[in-house]
């Protein structure tokens, strides 16, 4: 394979990884196996090294984990273990050569690239803004498994380690020095030259900084068994809190490092590997990774597509616009926002100050990226210097009359092969298109609240868009580190259009007589990332409201909205944003029932039915399911997996369950079919399965063969 080459340097050293035709490093059983003999020769020659320096040839990775196909391919626990040991194996040789070992991470050191390097005596590590370290096997469904849960709390200690494991959160170079991770941050250029400096025992003393920066009394109960039990007792129950045992890999994760800490190093790789056996051929951990293989489909793509997009505009400053503003800035790209309102333009500088400031407390930027990021974003308050702009994105209110306004104003200061983008939530890009010259370079994007945080970016088709605008504008999403699903232009697009149904569905069960908190907590139970009425809130309920209409003016009476909603809005009750909505809300964000609601509803509440919390998965849920398999019908979107990609990152479908398809596929069609039929004919016909389901139920099919 010859994926790492040697090279010896003043007594020292020097192996690089360089996977054959790969962007990046990963470890297979063959690299781990012509690691481990590199090994072995380096061993042999104790008299004639001083140490050794492990490094990548890639431009911005340094080893990102195990190939995971190895992973995927897993279905025996012990042959999981087995493997887990040898990659333990190779890296105790590490750990135990007879001079000084350092890992020279420039770009992403992740998993079992992180693992690696826990197993050098030191670790030497650039300032550049792409390189981060982590453990995110627990996103997997699975724990480290080449030492990382032994290693690591005894280098940085328990609570730290903790986190990093069970949240599989990076953490970047400046912070990576703070809690001892890192021995030094350096510039890439002297990079070797701070590895060189560790194996001669000149880097300054940063061994003892923890020791500094952590508390006192953490360090005492990391010390005894009883003080351990203490702080892994309160680890779990963060854990539990956070994923309400959906996800078994971070607790499992816990268990290792609390029997390597209380039984010993070599006890606890032993252990380490049993578990991570055990966790690789669960179900849970097979769809997060088919989860991530979901999202790393969608991810790639020809980048040269939206190469030479540098320049971009954006009129509306408003909450979206703002975000998408200085997320394209933060980019790199240069960008010229547009609003009628100097307090508006005046409040998207702020943001984007006061973000690139926070990022650069937690060292994401360096102190001159920092400085130059706000530079790249300039503002007007009208529609003028723009003429260069490659990309226009319009992002104003969401009405068709103001929308069709600004784009006539775009179209007559730009080139006709400028692109032209709105940003909406339901409004047709056909219909803005029409008035425009050059349709056929329009399209539509639906960022999702909050921008710099929401992953999926749904790119709208319009009757009149060409496929080359379509592929650019992905290619562009991606350029703004987003995913993007393309869907045809219909009302409400893709998640929205089965958002609705579901959040309209919950008001309908409280006419019904449902309780509000009861229906959360069975969505919570089912693995929904927050309740159905939490979600009401946070969206605000006037906004669902006015996304009611158009979805009842494209599909009929079927998308009736429920009479509760219009009354909360004229009742102020808008929600979070209002203070009040279903709950209501501190200015800290936190939540509580409110008894008045059903008051002020009562006009509306026209049953006192209980309902079990399968009922209501199977009204909310079931729902979504059968709108999806209309949305294929129609060529909404293509595949099964474009609806699984973005429900799980535009809507937060609970990833464990591997996509609302795949999900409908383990509890099968035809159950599914037949719970719709009888709430069709028990409730209301909006419930009638569709011809599709029908079908897939009657032949036993499935969405994914």
């Amino acid at each position: 394979m010859d994926a790492f080459s040697m090279n010896i340097i003043n007594s020292v050293a020097v192996v690089t990884f360089d996977t054959p035709e790969k962007k990046v490093n990963t470890f297979t059983m063959e690299s781990l196996e012509e690691l481990f003999a590199i090994l072995c020769d380096l061993d042999a020659d104790i008299g004639a090294l001083k140490g050794v320096v492990f490094t990548s040839a890639k431009e911005q990775s340094f080893i990102a984990g195990a190939d995971i196909s190895i992973i995927e391919d897993l279905r025996d626990s012990e042959a999981a273990a087995v493997m887990a040991r040898k990659g333990q194996e190779v890296f105790n040789l590490i750990a135990a050569l007879p001079f000084t070992t350092v890992a020279a991470v420039h770009g992403s050191c992740l998993g079992g690239g992180l693992e690696f390097a826990l197993a050098c005596d030191y670790r030497v590590a650039s300032d550049d803004p792409g390189t981060f370290m982590g453990l995110p096997e627990t996103q997997l469904g699975i724990i480290p498994g080449f030492g990382g849960t032994q290693r690591l709390p005894r280098l940085i200690g328990l609570p730290a380690a903790v986190r990093m494991i069970t949240t599989g959160s990076p953490v970047y170079p400046g912070k990576a020095l703070r809690i001892g991770l890192v021995d030094e941050v350096t510039k890439r250029e002297y990079l070797m030259d701070a590895a060189m400096a560790a194996v001669a025992g000149d880097l300054p003393t940063t061994r003892n900084y923890r020791n500094k920066v952590a508390g006192r009394l953490e360090r005492l109960l990391e010390k005894n068994i009883v003080g351990r039990k203490f702080l892994l007792a309160k680890a779990r129950k963060t854990i539990l809190a956070n994923t309400r045992g959906h996800y078994p890999a971070p607790m499992a994760a816990v268990d290792a490092i609390e029997y390597g800490m209380n039984h010993g190093i070599a006890k606890g790789l032993v252990e380490e590997s049993r578990i991570f056996g055990k966790m690789a051929v669960t179900d849970i951990s097979k769809n997060l990774i088919r989860v991530f293989r979901l999202r790393e489909s969608f991810a790639k793509g020809d980048p040269s597509l939206a190469a030479d997009i540098d320049r971009i505009a954006v009129i509306g400053g408003g909450a979206m616009g703002a975000g998408i503003a200085a997320l394209a800035a933060e980019r790199g790209m240069h960008v010229r926002l547009i609003d009628m309102s100097e307090e508006a333009l005046g409040k998207a500088i702020r943001f984007l100050e006061e973000d690139v400031k926070e990022k650069r407390r937690k060292h994401h930027y360096t102190g001159v990226a920092a400085q130059w990021i706000p530079t790249r974003l300039t503002v007007d308050t009208q529609v003028r210097g723009i003429g260069n702009s490659e990309v226009v994105i319009e992002a104003v209110a969401e009405r068709m009359d103001v929308k069709k306004s600004v784009f006539s104003s775009v179209a007559d200061s730009v080139p006709g092969n400028t692109a032209i983008v709105t940003n909406t939530s339901s409004l047709s890009v056909t219909e803005m298109a029409a008035g425009v010259p050059h349709p056929e370079r329009v399209a539509g994007f639906h960022f999702f609240n909050p921008v710099d945080r929401m992953p999926l970016v749904e790119v709208i088709r319009g009757e009149q868009t060409s496929t080359e605008t379509v592929d650019r504008m992905a290619a562009f999403a991606r350029k703004l580190g987003k995913v993007p699903v393309i869907v045809k232009d219909s009302p409400g697009f893709l998640v929205n259009r089965l958002l609705l149904p579901y959040l309209n569905e919950a008001c309908l069960l409280l006419q019904e007589g449902a309780d509000i908190n009861a229906v959360d907590q069975a969505l919570f139970a089912f693995g929904m990332p927050m309740g159905v009425f939490i979600l009401l809130d946070q969206v605000g309920l006037d906004i669902v409201v006015h996304a009611g209409k158009s979805m009842l003016e494209g599909y009929g009476d079927r998308m009736t909205p429920s009479p509760i909603l219009a009354a909360m809005v004229e009742a102020g009750r808008m929600g979070k944003k209002a203070g009040k909505g279903f709950y209501l809300w501190d200015s800290d964000g936190k939540r509580r029932s409110d008894p008045d609601v059903y008051r002020l509803l009562a006009p509306h509440l026209t049953g006192k039915d209980a309902f079990s919390s399968d009922q209501i998965v199977h009204r909310l849920v079931y729902s979504m399911i059968n709108e999806a398999t209309l949305c294929l019908e129609e060529s909404v979107v293509p595949s099964p997996e474009a609806v699984d990609a973005a429900m799980i990152l535009g809507a937060g479908f609970p990833p464990f369950t591997g996509g609302l398809l795949r999900y409908a596929d383990r509890v099968g069609t035809r159950d599914i079919a037949d719970t719709l039929l009888n709430l069709s004919k028990e409730v209301s016909h909006r419930f009638a399965p569709s011809e599709t389901l029908k079908k897939m139920a009657g032949e036993g099919g499935v969405f994914y063969p």
